[in-house]
């Protein structure tokens, strides 16, 4: 299992390195820290974190003002705001932007591991969940939607191009099911199918076709004046 990614941001250089050889050490996550907020948005685009711990107050700077820009553009990111201040306005400002919690200072580090653990199993859940939404599997084939690949066995056969990932999409999706040739144009090209459009998607389902000839356990046939099948030998 990959390591939880924590992006830390605090002005106080003892409190971050303390805190971060600590996650790392004991609890085995991957913590990056800095003191400004600069470079911050290239930080979290190469990172990826899991989840960012946000000083409210970062030398001149407001984190509460900045958590306000990752909410919009990284919603899906839980922030956890720490602070020495715990006046109601700080926290109301804090949660309001769209922490999921705030944690006084000095830190417990026993309750902000139990925060970051709350709030990223969820994330991770729902990440996994995204994952295999994104994977058709049938007879040890996997179509990843997201990559265009196609693998047996998970073995990479062929990275597919638009059309051909699209095509093979709806047939295995409704295997044993008759897909007709309008389905598949309205797949490929949102519209009905057309005279100019035959040729190609005859040459799609020959690419297709010979990813498949050497097992007999899904083949595609054509459905003589109508369309197509995949057939899944059980």
């Amino acid at each position: 299992m990959r390591k939880l990614k924590i992006l830390f941001v605090d002005d106080d250089i003892n409190l971050g390195g303390f805190v971060s050889t600590v996650l790392e050490t004991d609890y085995n996550y991957h913590v990056h820290f800095q003191n400004t907020l600069i470079g911050i948005d290239t930080i979290i685009q190469t990172l990826e974190p899991d989840i960012i711990i946000l000083d409210v107050e970062i030398g001149e700077e407001n984190g509460i003002d900045k958590a306000k820009e990752i909410v919009a553009k990284h919603p899906q990111i839980p922030i956890i705001f720490v602070s020495s201040h715990t006046e109601d306005d700080f926290i109301t400002r804090g949660i309001n932007t769209g922490g999921n919690a705030y944690l006084p200072k000095p830190l417990s580090i026993p309750v902000l591991v139990s925060y970051i653990q709350h709030f990223t199993t969820n994330t991770q859940q729902q990440q996994q969940q995204q994952q295999q939404q994104q994977v058709i599997e049938i007879s040890n084939y996997q179509l990843n939607l997201l990559t265009n690949e196609l693998s047996y066995q998970r073995l990479l056969i062929k990275k597919l191009s638009p059309f051909e990932k699209n095509t093979l999409e709806l047939l295995m999706q409704h295997p044993n099911e008759e897909i007709t040739k309008e389905q598949l144009a309205e797949k490929l090209w949102r519209h009905s199918l057309e005279k100019q459009n035959i040729a190609s998607l005859n040459n799609i389902l020959s690419k297709l076709r010979d990813l498949f000839k050497d097992n007999s356990s899904l083949r595609i046939d054509t459905i003589r004046g109508l369309g197509y099948i995949l057939r899944q030998e059980v």
